[in-house]
């Protein structure tokens, strides 16, 4: 797909990854973005850019924000379902609404949009998910995080088969990111190793779109991990209990 002249929705675009992203896509001729933040005070000012606050942990919301895109950018080309949010902790007790809050934005919303996207367009798009790393790899202090994205991972190898004629879907899997992400997660939040830019991942998702790519992983030395892991089993519950030993260092 060339991007040139495309209509694109981004969501969490004030910041990280989803920023990045308009950046590197407004290097195309024509490129118009919607870019969606909850702090549209973030977004980036460009005659090729609309600011636009949203919420989209809410249904409400993700509906006025499909209706809006029609009317400002006159349809959706891509839309990348980029915004997110992880909790770093030790889960204390069993809080249903804390719960809820993350599943709404990391898993409900991009689940939404994608349907009625699916069900509703006469044109064909590609929609984008920024899953993670941490969907095939789940981190001790991040296991609410770990499961919404592996829920979004499950959910798509299914629902693609579901997609009708020309529309098509793309899912990221970024390792950590050095963003404002993980100073939301929590206090004294360690980076997890190994780590990249925001650029670099916006690049391999720009990359990813021009050569129609289903699944975008930034991180070699990530893949080149899971494929030893295959023969090494023992590698990746080494990493984890390392990261438990970090959990462990906070909490003391």
């Amino acid at each position: 797909m060339e991007l040139k002249n495309k209509r694109i929705v981004i969501t969490g675009a004030g910041s990280g990854i989803g920023k990045e992203t308009v950046l590197q896509a407004l290097k195309h001729e024509g490129v118009k973005i919607l870019a969606c933040d909850l702090n549209e005070k973030n977004i980036l000012v460009h005659p090729n850019v609309i600011p636009y606050k949203c919420d989209v942990s809410k249904k409400e919301n993700l509906d006025k924000l499909l209706k809006d895109a029609d009317k400002k950018l006159g349809g959706i080309d891509i839309f990348y379902a980029n915004a997110g949010f992880a909790y770093y902790e030790v889960i204390a007790n069993a809080d249903w609404d804390r719960i809820d809050r993350i599943y709404r934005t990391n898993v409900y919303s991009p689940l939404y949009c994608l349907i009625a996207l699916n069900l509703t367009r006469k044109e064909p798009f590609l929609f984008i998910v920024t899953a993670s790393a941490m969907s095939h790899l789940s981190l001790p202090g991040y296991a609410q995080y770990s499961s919404t994205k592996a829920a979004v991972r499950s959910f798509i190898d299914a629902y693609r088969y579901e997609l009708k004629p020309g529309n098509r879907v793309m899912v990221v899997y970024p390792i950590a990111t050095r963003t404002q992400f993980f100073d939301a997660a929590g206090k004294k939040v360690p980076v997890p190793f190994p780590s990249q830019s925001a650029e670099t991942v916006a690049k391999k998702v720009i990359s990813g779109i021009e050569s129609n790519a289903k699944e975008v992983y930034p991180s070699l030395l990530f893949r080149f991990i899971q494929v030893l892991d295959r023969f090494l089993f023992f590698i990746l519950p080494i990493y984890q209990k390392i990261e438990a030993m970090k959990l462990d260092s906070i909490k003391k």
